[in-house]
């Protein structure tokens, strides 16, 4: 017995000394961890792979570089738009990877399990108490095992499920930042190209200058050395000399970093020379074209800006962290199943497949349910006051963004008629002093001061352009559409130039706000925005032109205005029976009969007996109230809706009328609103001083004989709104 006591001593003696070996040695090396810098060579390699990234060639400059193509260089070379791409890359590789989350764990498993002796064991009679004195195992001392285990939790699938709807909205916010980032990348390109163009266009005249200066302040000094002047009179002549040469100097050191910071913005290797597409002189006397409504803006603005969207898709993520906490207040089901294998030799089945399911639930979490759900709650109303309090902000910058626009747009006006001033002055000292009539010092500084007026100029117009592009950007403008059939250059620089001059009309086509708050709060009141609505014969106006014709074609005047008092006591609110009118342009020629897609009421055949000719004296057809003009007749149409649903039946019969033109220079359709049918011109001014408020304007006029010829329209052309 004592010999089998000590071997046993010996044989756990050996099992743990290595063990104690080994972990040992791994906490001396764990305390030998010390703070190693990064050595020459590492550093060295690290800066030519970062260079090896920054610099790599880019598609060669052929040509000078115009607006476009410099913004377009930006947008694929410029290192933040890379790294915001990169963020976009990030976050849908996180997206695919939480996708794997929802599905089941499968876990495959394989072991070698050993002991240096037999597991061997005796048992007791329950009923008298008596170990057996027999030992026994049912354990072989080495074994095989593996197994194949299916493990899926349902509730875990569904806080998988929003985790992922989460992660997709973060690729869209990190979509929506990258936007962002593009939008200021164009805007300091569009300010760095114009400084430069003025940069190129003044440093030429400054050198010619600069040398012209110098040569007079040389001669000053030797007049002075000779004592031909006065001493003070050529002190003051060199002073002035030696001001003039340090503001040409100061105009050097502040345009000419300008070329650095474009190509810097293309993402150009410092120091590379590249040359600038200098505009036509007649552009760089004309500042850029706003045509936009700053309510079209402000809608623009609300539906684009890229932080609106990204609180909205945070307001998504939100709402789907309360299902998530509210996900995890339910019981977890577990269900499982696995294939399982044990090489044990005592065993009857090595092989056999279990399976079963379980449930449990936390009952703490009903205490703490009403509570979680406050939370929740308070987090999505706090991303929701977050987002209005931005919409009012980004409706501010709209407004400040056009305000500065327009003040600069004065500005250089003011500067450019000064310029223009000082040119023609400095041409005036120029031919008295070649007659000899002044001296060479007057002409230097008118030279001087017509420079300097130039360069304000150029200065102002890129700060004008700056305001251009800050007005984007408050808008949310994308210089891209969303598809591009290719990324190479010549395609960026084509889609940059296309967007570039394509965004105010898109930003002219979307409603304004007052028009989206007014049908919301239709929608409140539970009441139907005006509809079109056929022509009825019981309305007498409606099937009068508003135009008055030599003669009107033969078609429902005569019934409708025969119908006049029926219609006077059927229908009280003739406000929402508007006019069409043709365009200017259309020919005057046109059939008396209604085309197709006029109502059939207006041309409908009368089988009532011929009444009396139209009483024109109850209105008339020359006095008109002037609403205003819109890019489209839909928005016409709606702006009438407005003004017929505020003013309701104190419209005093009055009409829409829709006159389409066409502008001369770009030819785009123009929609003129109008109302008609007023009795007399005090009818119509009571009409506008009831529509007249802070956004609305409205003017009485009175048709010429030549408009009235040029609005005139058949009756088949009458249309209800």
């Amino acid at each position: 017995m004592k010999t089998s006591t000590a071997q046993l001593r010996r044989r756990l003696l050996s099992s743990v000394v290595p063990v104690a070996v080994l972990t040992a040695s791994l906490l001396a090396a764990g305390c030998a961890v010390k703070p190693e810098p990064l050595t020459a060579e590492e550093n060295l390699a690290r800066v030519r792979k970062d260079l090896g990234v920054v610099l790599s060639p880019q598609e060669p400059l052929t040509k000078a570089v115009s607006m476009d193509e410099a913004m377009a260089r930006a947008i694929k070379y410029n290192l933040d738009e890379r790294v915001k791409l990169m963020e976009v890359a990030v976050a849908t590789d996180q997206l695919d990877l939480s996708r794997y989350d929802m599905l089941p764990r499968v876990v495959a498993a394989a072991g070698y399990v050993g002991r240096n002796n037999d597991a061997g064991s005796e048992s007791l009679n329950l009923a008298t108490g008596r170990r057996t004195g027999e030992s026994t195992t049912a354990t072989d001392k080495h074994r095989r095992t593996g197994d194949l285990a299916f493990t899926w939790n349902v509730l875990d699938f569904g806080v998988s499920y929003l985790r992922a709807r989460q992660n997709a909205n973060l690729v869209l916010i990190a979509d929506e930042r990258r936007r962002r980032v593009v939008q200021g990348i164009m805007q300091d390109v569009r300010t760095a190209y114009w400084r430069a163009v003025a940069a190129e266009r003044l440093l030429r005249r400054l050198e010619p200058v600069e040398k012209r200066v110098e040569g007079a302040r040389r001669d000053a000094r030797t007049l002075e050395a000779l004592r031909i002047q006065a001493p003070l009179q050529a002190l003051t002549y060199t002073r002035t000399l030696v001001e003039t040469l340090r503001q040409l100097q100061s105009l050097r050191r502040e345009l000419v970093a300008s070329k650095s910071q474009l190509g810097a913005l293309m993402g150009l290797p410092p120091g590379e020379p590249f040359e600038i597409e200098l505009p036509p002189a007649s552009i760089m006397k004309a500042p850029p074209k706003l045509d936009v409504a700053v309510e079209a803006l402000e809608t623009y603005a609300l539906l684009n800006r890229p932080e609106l969207l990204e609180e909205s898709y945070n307001q998504r993520i939100s709402t789907d962290e309360t299902w998530r906490s509210l996900l995890k207040l339910l019981p977890g089901i577990d269900v499982n199943a696995a294939l399982r294998y044990d090489s044990n030799s005592f065993l009857l089945n090595q092989r056999w497949t279990d399976y079963g399911a379980r449930i449990s639930w936390n009952l703490i979490n009903l205490v703490s349910a009403p509570a979680t759900k406050s939370y929740a709650d308070a987090q999505e109303e706090l991303v929701a006051f977050r987002r209005q309090a931005l919409s009012m902000a980004v409706l501010s910058q709209v407004h400040v963004a056009v305000l500065q626009f327009r003040e600069l747009k004065q500005e250089f006006a003011l500067t450019a008629e000064q310029a223009d001033l000082d040119t023609r002055i400095r041409s005036q000292y120029t031919n008295v002093g070649e007659a000899g009539q002044v001296g060479e010092l007057g002409v230097i500084q008118s030279e001087v001061t017509a420079l300097l007026s130039d360069l304000r100029r150029d200065l102002v117009l890129a700060d004008l352009h700056n305001a251009y592009a800050r007005v984007m950007v408050s808008a949310g403008v994308d210089p891209l559409p969303e598809t591009m059939a290719a990324d190479d250059l010549p395609s960026l620089t084509q889609a940059v130039g296309k967007g570039l001059s394509s965004w105010q009309e898109r930003a002219n086509n979307v409603l304004r706000v007052k028009d989206l708050v007014a049908k919301d709060a239709a929608k409140a009141d539970k009441t139907e925005p005006a509809k079109a609505e056929p022509v009825k014969p019981e309305s007498a106006k409606a099937a009068v032109p508003m135009a008055a014709a030599p003669a009107p074609p033969p078609v429902a005047a005569p019934v409708a205005a025969a119908e006049a008092p029926k219609a006077a006591a059927a229908e009280p609110a003739p406000a929402s029976t508007p006019f069409v009118l043709a365009s200017s342009a259309a020919p005057a020629a046109i059939p008396a009969a209604a085309p197709e897609s006029a109502p059939a009421q207006v041309a409908a055949p009368v089988s009532a007996p011929a009444p009396a000719p139209v009483a024109t004296a109850s209105f008339s057809p020359v006095i008109q109230a002037d609403l205003g003009a819109y890019a489209s007749h839909r928005l016409a149409e709606r702006e009438w809706g407005m003004i017929a649903k505020r003013l309701g039946t104190g419209m005093d019969g009055a009409g829409a009328l829709y006159v389409t033109t066409r502008r001369s220079e770009d030819g785009k359709p123009i929609v003129q609103l109008r109302a008609g049918g007023f009795a007399d011109r005090a009818a119509a001014e009571r009409f506008c001083h009831r529509v007249k408020d802070k956004q609305r304007e409205c003017t009485v006029r009175t048709l010429s004989a030549q408009e009235i010829q040029s609005d005139s329209l058949p009756m088949g052309r009458v249309a209800s709104l």
